[in-house]
């Protein structure tokens, strides 16, 4: 890629380019050789998110997903029954594939099945609660979302740990999604029968199996580099052409933050101060924080300087309501909106700001009263 070329990408993607800057700045007030600067990026996390995109947007272009919806739904139903699936297709799915590709999955299909059955008015508020229920619903797993696994990985975590963490959160979130529903517009609607997709199950068994290698590795009973020797290869021969699926954003996005992190911590000022700030106030510092730099980049810029891990988890997660950009998957859900022939942008906005408040009032008093 040419110069010109880098620099119309970073335009065109600012957080990228801050985590950029940021880590020239810091390299540059503390130099380190090149040995200690690869050690500070955190391979394992980035190689594991590597398989996991590759092998999700291999199982979301089988059409597995599609064909779930066309399996459940014929016929008589109604408009909210069918918002209530598209909600929590979200909500559920993204404990395992992230809430990213929750979204990219089944917003557009919601889209494109309200728009069918001619229940526009929908349209908003299914899109706004899709997008609550995948970054509340990624909330549980480790691999839910780019942060769990980070935090997941960077304090190594007990799984059952982790879950008792952000299980009643997780619930009490899906609780009040579903409470919501009760709110969208209730009328009769008919979906056109249409023939099921062909599923290549050649191609989704394999994916499926090197997916759960991925979860072994996760629950740390297979080790880093045989997953690599397994898993890579394994996606190469399959298709090769899912590699250009994966989010190299996110990735670079890590690699920027890990060495601009890794060198803060050699600056003997940043060794102490803001660790001794921060103490006591991780979560409420890291839900502030997470809606002007959104979650991911205040993960990692925080995990230095506290060893509680809990609040700060549970900062970033619930942080992720709030600001269309407190949660980067928020972005994806919004510009999918804007993509259709009835978006309203400010209505959106407006609905997309009170829910989330809405529910992170909800989620504040839940945890300055019962945690």
């Amino acid at each position: 890629m040419s110069f010109t070329a880098c620099r119309k990408y970073l335009r065109r993607n600012p957080d990228l380019a801050a985590a950029l800057a940021f880590a020239l700045i810091t390299i540059a007030l503390a130099p380190a050789p090149p040995a200690s600067l690869l050690a500070s990026i955190n391979l394992p996390l980035l190689g594991l998110l590597f398989c996991l995109m590759s092998i999700v947007a291999g199982l979301r272009q089988s059409g597995l997903f599609s064909a779930i919806y066309l399996k459940l739904f014929h016929g008589e139903t109604s408009s909210r029954t069918l918002g209530r699936f598209f909600i929590f297709s979200c909500f559920f799915s993204s404990m395992l594939i992230t809430n990213d590709v929750a979204l990219i999955i089944f917003v557009p299909l919601a889209i494109l099945v309200l728009t069918e059955v001619r229940a526009i008015r929908l349209l908003i508020p299914v899109v706004i609660w899709q997008t609550i229920a995948a970054n509340m619903g990624s909330m549980l797993t480790p691999i839910g979302n780019p942060q769990n696994l980070f935090i997941y990985s960077y304090y190594g975590l007990p799984l059952t740990d982790f879950l008792s963490i952000t299980g009643p959160i997780v619930l009490l979130s899906g609780i009040i999604i579903y409470l919501a529903t009760y709110l969208l517009q209730d009328k009769p609607v008919t979906i056109a029968a249409q023939n099921e997709e062909f599923l290549h199950w050649r191609r989704i068994m394999p994916l499926l199996f090197l997916f759960t290698l991925c979860l072994l590795n996760v629950l740390r009973l297979l080790p880093f580099a045989a997953l690599m020797v397994i898993v890579v290869p394994g996606i190469a021969l399959l298709d090769r052409k899912l590699f250009r699926e994966v989010d190299y954003k996110l990735l670079l996005l890590f690699t920027f933050l890990f060495l601009g992190v890794g060198s803060l911590a050699r600056i003997p000022f940043l060794q102490t101060g803001p660790a001794e700030l921060l103490a006591g106030h991780e979560f409420l510092v890291s839900l502030l924080m997470s809606q002007v730099l959104s979650n991911v980049p205040t993960t990692v810029m925080l995990a230095q300087y506290t060893t509680a891990s809990g609040p700060l988890l549970l900062g970033v997660n619930i942080g992720g309501l709030g600001t269309i950009i407190a949660s980067m998957a928020s972005v994806i859900s919004f510009k999918a909106y804007q993509g259709t022939r009835f978006h309203k942008t400010g209505p959106y906005l407006s609905l997309f700001t009170l829910a989330n408040l809405g529910l992170l009032a909800i989620l504040l008093i839940y945890y300055y009263l019962c945690l």
